[in-house]
């Protein structure tokens, strides 16, 4: 895969630090509407409407200002308060934010005919998907087979550290920006860290020497994936590519000789693209 300037970091790692207080030490740092963003993203799919007392465990933001939050986001139209129970779920709304990043995601638009191919080859789910904090977030998603074994959809999040996706994109970030993420892991992971860090070096290693790095039931048990990066030609922006399917379905030697080079081939086409 292609060399990358160590001088120059992905603004999608340069913009956001994690943690929200350390951003409010920034002067240019307007911390009302930092805390807004974070009353939003406390509603997680699945997870039901919130209470103003339930979204301040969840953000530590105090009460006194989650309520004023959520009485400003509501007269906004972007959170629906629900009178019977006094809590609070996204509105409809906040869909047309999203839809205005899919849209304008060029390299979405320009990668699915070849994702599409991959995926019927394999009969498989493969997904393009860029950072999101310590998370991958899928942006596209098709699927090759009519089963649909994998229930993956645009917006989906999978952990960094242990699927296939999340390790292709530490592979196309700097050594610099790389040892952020590992702070953030090991204190996520604890005495575990030691040892998924070397499953994770390997992972890094096998971009390097083949273009894809193959995960089998790390992730999510029984499931097995390949997966590549996707680098800007001034490495301003990493996204990454996958190919995954339950571990019954396709044979590893299949994901790591036949799969995984024809994505990674993939990947090297559509660098160019990146940022067109």
């Amino acid at each position: 895969m292609p060399k990358r300037d160590s001088a120059k970091t992905s603004k999608s790692v340069a913009a956001d630090s994690l943690v929200p207080e350390a951003m409010e030490k920034d002067a240019k740092f307007v911390s009302t509407i930092g805390r807004a963003f974070e009353i939003l993203r406390a509603f997680k799919p699945g997870g039901g409407p919130l209470g103003n007392a339930e979204l301040s465990a969840a953000t530590q933001i105090p009460k006194a200002t989650v309520s004023r939050l959520t009485h400003t986001l509501t007269a906004l139209g972007y959170l629906n308060h629900i009178e019977s129970s006094g809590k609070y779920e996204p509105s409809a709304s906040i869909l047309a934010l999203g839809y205005c990043v899919l849209t304008n995601t060029r390299i979405r638009q320009l990668a699915r005919d070849d994702m599409q191919l991959l995926a019927n080859h394999a009969g498989a789910t493969v997904g393009l998907a860029s950072r999101d904090r310590l998370s991958m977030i899928y942006v596209s998603m098709v699927n090759g087979s009519p089963l649909r074994t994998m229930r993956h959809d645009v917006g989906t999040r999978v952990e960094i550290e242990t699927s296939a996706i999340g390790r292709a994109f530490l592979a196309g970030i700097t050594d610099e920006e790389r040892a952020f993420f590992y702070q953030h892991f090991e204190r996520r992971h604890g005495d575990a860290w030691p040892d998924l860090k070397a499953r994770i070096e390997e992972s890094l290693a096998q971009v390097r020497e083949r273009g894809f790095c193959f995960v089998d039931g790390e992730w999510q048990k029984d499931t097995r994936a390949v997966a590549a990066p996707i680098v800007s030609p001034d490495s301003s922006t990493v996204m990454a590519i996958n190919c995954v399917a339950p571990s019954f379905q396709i044979d590893a030697e299949v994901f790591e000789k036949d799969i995984g080079p024809r994505l990674a081939h993939m990947c090297t086409g559509l660098t160019p693209m990146m940022g067109a």
